[in-house]
């Protein structure tokens, strides 16, 4: 089973490797002449692959072999390779997806928030390639598949990897879960110091459209442990609301207890039309001024009266580097600040697939290039609102939409009843 627009696969499919096949023909020969005697092998094996893409034993590898003339492709692992790549496929997965590894440092960062959200043992290599050419070579094979690859659409399996079943539970019962140490330390504060450059000192509280403001964001809105939480309340083709900064010095909280389900008549639908990811870019504690929220008020299916009373709240306390995110309206609010300095924020605001957003979206082709499929998705480029032409609807669209929410339904039913 695979569901996938045309021009994406998922990783190590065959699909997949009929694509990185055609682009390193097309650089071999291209790069003949600086080739000639030159040669270079890889070879990857990633256990636990998602079982719909049924591989023997969830084993998904694959090896390539250029021998100065000639390519070889294969589904075999070679040990022998000048670098050979192990681990874990949805770790393997997330590092595919990146795109841009050829940037200084990039390299380093991309192993460096994978091995946060995974563990530094989730990905090993043995052995390296030498040869300028063939490290040039197998970099743009990165980026150029890392543009058509997408996520496991497996959110049962995705989940488990993750160790984000419980956080999905958990969300569905008290409205909210925080996910710690979601990006590393150094990313977090990578984020801080760009959101700040993007505030600039006149602007003393709040910004949006930040997505559109450095390479930091575009990285952190599409964070895969976020995205987990996001399929699971939104449904897969949640879009982006806004993406919006907040920085808050010391005093009484300015945001009251609310729910974001504003003009929703009551009661609240059962099923969830916005959710929240909220960054924390330094330590959170009570003295911090962080987000409260009342565990469980979603079930009430309406927002708070005026004037009642907020003693069943709890303060999100987190380390550096995590994000809470709450769902299905719940009630929260921004609680007061005791201790010096700024507290600084990213709000990463979504919603289901067939709402309108917050932030009026604006598609910049280079943004795409740069970056996974999943981006494209949540500016709305995967369904069919907004594309029909003179011939009709965008049935394509439509039916690789419809799979995918059947697919993902069914497997978060298998999350909330413990199955996964």
């Amino acid at each position: 089973m695979m569901i996938t627009l045309p021009g994406r696969c998922e990783f190590l499919s065959d699909a997949w490797i009929e694509e990185a096949k055609a682009f390193l023909e097309r650089e071999c020969r291209h790069r003949k002449e600086r080739m000639a005697g030159r040669s270079f092998s890889i070879s990857e094996r990633f256990t636990n692959a998602p079982p719909h893409l049924k591989f023997a034993d969830d084993v998904a590898q694959w090896s390539v072999r250029y021998d100065g003339e000639n390519l070889a492709i294969s589904r075999n692992f070679d040990e022998s390779a000048d670098l050979v790549v192990e681990g874990d496929y949805q770790a393997a997965l997330t590092a595919a997806q990146f795109v841009g590894v050829l940037a200084p440092g990039a390299m380093g960062a991309m192993a460096r928030e994978v091995a946060t959200m995974f563990g530094k043992n989730a990905i090993r290599t043995k052995g390296a390639l030498k040869d300028e050419q063939a490290i040039e070579i197998t970099a743009l094979l990165h980026d150029h598949m890392g543009r058509c690859t997408v996520e496991n659409p497996d959110l049962a399996h995705r989940a488990a990897r993750q160790g984000l079943s419980g956080k999905i539970r958990e969300m569905e019962e008290q409205g909210f879960a925080v996910i710690e140490h979601a990006i590393s330390p150094e990313f977090a504060d990578e984020v801080r110091s760009a959101t700040l450059r993007a505030l600039l000192p006149h602007q003393t509280f709040s910004l949006n459209w930040m997505l559109y403001h450095g390479r930091e964001f575009e990285q952190l809105i599409q964070n895969p442990l976020m995205m987990t939480m996001v399929d699971a309340s939104l449904g897969r083709g949640a879009v982006i609301a806004s993406l919006s900064s907040i920085r808050k010095g010391p005093g009484p909280g300015v945001i009251p207890i609310h729910t974001d389900y504003a003009h929703v008549p009551e009661p609240y639908p059962e099923f969830s039309l916005t959710g929240v990811g909220v960054w924390a870019l330094e330590d959170w504690h009570v003295a911090s001024g962080p987000t409260w929220i009342v565990p469980g008020s979603h079930k009430m299916r309406r927002p708070p009266r005026p004037g009642e009373a907020r003693e069943d709240g709890v303060p999100i306390e987190m380390p550096k580097g995590s994000v809470v995110f709450f769902t299905h309206g719940v009630w929260h609010w921004q609680g007061d600040r005791t201790e010096p300095g700024d507290r600084v924020t990213l709000h990463a605001h979504f919603n289901r697939g067939i709402l309108r957003s917050l932030e009026p979206k604006k598609i910049d082709v280079q943004m795409l290039h740069r970056n996974s499929p999943r981006l494209a998705e949540m500016l709305g480029e995967d369904d069919w609102f907004d594309k029909m032409s003179a011939a009709g609807r965008d049935h394509v669209r439509f039916q690789y939409m419809l799979r995918l929410h059947a697919f993902t339904e069914r497997q978060k039913a298998k999350i909330l009843a413990g199955d996964a």
